[in-house]
């Protein structure tokens, strides 16, 4: 099923509310949507992400080639516990985290709280990218605690719109390392934006893309669509989305 979001476009209004903080909220709760994680030993977490804006918004969160499972931390809340690491890092094995800014936006700091299980990774490598056609780069490199601790990863630019994409896209890659036993909870992760259109795009920029609303559907990497699309979030001109499930 495809599904089309149109987002009308927004005009730089260079007024306090622009400036507030917008918000994507992956948690984990246990409670219905569009896509749940489910195990037999553990409860449903929604994987679906809370935003505070349509203009700064989050996909389903990806465990590539991990096993997964619902953690109850407290009631109706999740970790997601996954299991199957390996004791060097590698880009096949990693929970990916994609967001799309329909305006800029500048990420101010990316919040994760995680804990070590069973013996398992011992460390956690995070990468980041404000442009997923691009190589993502290290911005974190941390113990993986015993305890569930919180991580703050801060001032990682801005994304947004640009001459040749509608949309700025970001990508978020975690993968612990250091045991292929045990497992590693991830119980919140918490993206926080702030507007920088202000500095880096003004209104007549903006304006420009209001007419451009012809062009090739392409995927949050910049591969263009085929007929035969597989299941993701597509992009076109003119700050349309298409989502293929």
């Amino acid at each position: 099923m495809t599904r089309l979001l149109l987002f009308p476009l927004l005009f730089a209004g260079l007024s306090a509310s622009a400036q507030l903080q917008q918000r994507i909220e992956y948690r984990w709760l246990n409670q219905p949507c569009s896509e749940n994680i489910n195990c037999d030993a553990g409860c449903s977490a929604c994987n679906v992400p809370a935003c505070t804006a349509g203009t700064f918004f989050g996909t389903n969160a990806a465990f590539l080639n991990v096993t997964t499972c619902p953690l109850p931390i407290q009631l109706g809340d999740n970790a997601i516990y996954s299991a199957g690491w390996d004791l060097q890092p590698g880009a096949e094995k990693s929970v990916v985290i994609s967001g799309i800014a329909t305006t800029g936006m500048r990420i101010d700091s990316i919040l994760f709280r995680h804990a070590i299980y069973s013996n398992g990774p011992d460390r956690v490598r995070v990468t980041y990218t404000g442009n997923p056609a691009m190589a993502p780069v290290e911005v974190a490199d941390v113990q993986v605690p015993v305890e569930f601790e919180q991580v703050v990863i801060t001032d990682l630019g801005c994304v947004g719109p640009t001459e040749t994409m509608p949309l700025g896209t970001f990508q978020i890659r975690f993968t612990p390392y250091g045991s292929n036993e045990g497992g590693w909870a991830l119980d919140e992760v918490v993206i926080i934006g702030t507007s920088c259109e202000s500095s880096t795009v003004g209104v007549a920029e903006l304006s420009a893309y209001q007419t451009a609303v012809k062009g090739p559907w392409v995927d949050l990497l910049g591969r263009p669509m085929n007929r035969n699309a597989a299941p993701g979030v597509y992009l076109a001109p003119g700050k349309r989305i298409r989502i293929v499930e």
